[in-house]
């Protein structure tokens, strides 16, 4: 109970402000992730309904860094979760009148993200304005009991919507949401200190995410983090968001709500792990950590691929493949979340607060960048080969950034 003391109720509406809206997001994700394989039942379409959030990524992530430091950051998010309420609004009309198309998902997918980008830049970095410091290893470690919490509904309230409602119902359902996690945002008042830039002189957006690299370059973990996040990011993102997807829908044929299980139980873990890994996170330094978790996260893939190749062959059951590739998804959530946790921790109590919004932008766009090339390449691969390749290619790209995490971070303090 000590990790509640400290954290006010501006922490607790933005805890439950972003959990709304992380829950509209991911159950958009999800219903829009059934409708285009339903649709077209191209594994190379539906990573490119993934993969073109890299376009507005590149582009605006610069904006959005700068804005976040600029600007009154609770103001910004608000802003922009009205805004997706008013689009999915709006999408809600269109489709009352005509049949939603592939293209025009693809669209609705850039605009959100557009949105995603400034409010991902915000939600990083407004933390340390909403608890005290000493207090943040404990905020980042409820977080992620909160984002447990959505990855676990969110598959089952998606796959409600997908299966009772028109694609139109879903999106107004999943409008009001974000204009719920809107009112909230509006109500929190930051107590503590917020970002400033350093001087009264005006300077370009481009000077400042330059600001922002330059303290990147300048800090030892994230000079090495920022070297060998994409090879791991690209290869486990794609693993799991398109190659056991499509293995699990297309291949398996399994119902929508068997797999949105699948993608509860899995995100069960990060609900209950988060809060028995602090010790482990603040006793441990950060390149054994690290060393370790995408040791075993390749090891839970190559399971799963070997998983997926007996059921595949008949070797097992399917129901008995699923049933194993749970459990070794399991393994790598389990694995990944000491990693995430003690990243945020590090980038949080390392980083100034007026540069924090821009050097948690240039490592979201990295992150997201890698992760989108990562689903474009497993999405041809799905369609070009056997569906089990790409699963052991994931295990062999999370190894290889092992390696490079033992031997790029080793002299990590």
């Amino acid at each position: 109970m000590n990790s509640y003391k400290g954290l006010k109720k501006d922490y607790w509406l933005f805890w439950f402000a972003s959990s709304l809206g992380m829950g509209a997001s991911n159950i958009l994700q999800y219903v829009l992730s059934l409708y285009v394989l339903d649709l077209t039942g191209s594994a190379t379409l539906f990573a490119s309904m993934l993969s073109i959030i890299i376009i507005p990524r590149l582009l605006l992530t610069p904006v959005a860094g700068v804005l976040a430091d600029r600007t009154k950051k609770s103001r910004l998010m608000a802003f922009v979760l009205l805004g997706e309420a008013v689009v999915l609004g709006v999408y809600y009309l269109i489709g009352q009148m005509t049949t939603i198309g592939v293209a025009l998902i693809y669209i609705l997918v850039v605009v959100l993200e557009i949105g995603e980008i400034f409010y991902g830049g915000c939600e990083s970095a407004i933390l340390p304005e909403l608890v005290p410091k000493d207090r943040l290893k404990d905020a980042i470690s409820i977080s992620k009991v909160d984002d447990g919490i959505v990855m676990v509904t969110s598959p089952l309230i998606a796959a409600l919507i997908y299966d009772n409602l028109s694609i139109s119902l879903a999106f107004a359902v999943i409008g009001a949401l974000n204009f719920l996690s809107f009112i909230l945002q509006v109500l929190i008042h930051s107590k503590y200190e917020a970002g400033q830039s350093k001087t009264n002189e005006k300077s370009s957006v481009w000077n400042d995410f330059k600001e922002g690299i330059d303290c990147i370059k300048k800090d030892s973990f994230l000079r090495g983090f920022i070297k060998v996040m994409p090879l791991a990011n690209a290869f486990f993102g794609a693993t799991f968001a398109v190659s056991v997807a499509y293995l699990l829908r297309h291949t398996y044929g399994v119902e929508a709500w068997v797999y949105s299980l699948y993608c509860s139980v899995t995100a069960a873990t990060s609900m209950i792990v988060p809060l028995f890994v602090v010790p482990l996170v603040k006793k441990h330094k950060a390149n054994k950590l690290f060393f370790y978790a995408t040791l075993t996260i390749a090891t839970g893939i190559l399971m799963i691929g070997v998983c997926a190749v007996c059921g595949i062959y008949q070797v097992i059951p399917i129901t008995a493949s699923i049933v194993l590739i749970t459990l070794f998804d399991c393994m790598t959530i389990a694995a990944a979340i000491p990693m995430q946790m003690t990243s945020s921790i590090m980038l949080q109590t390392r980083v100034e607060k007026n540069t924090l919004g821009r050097v948690s932008a240039t490592l979201r766009m990295v992150s997201i960048a890698s992760g989108a090339a990562g689903e474009m390449l497993f999405g041809v691969l799905n369609d070009a080969t056997w569906v089990w390749l790409p699963i052991f290619l994931g295990a062999v790209g999370v190894f290889a950034a092992s390696l490079l995490f033992k031997s790029v971070m080793g002299k990590i303090e």
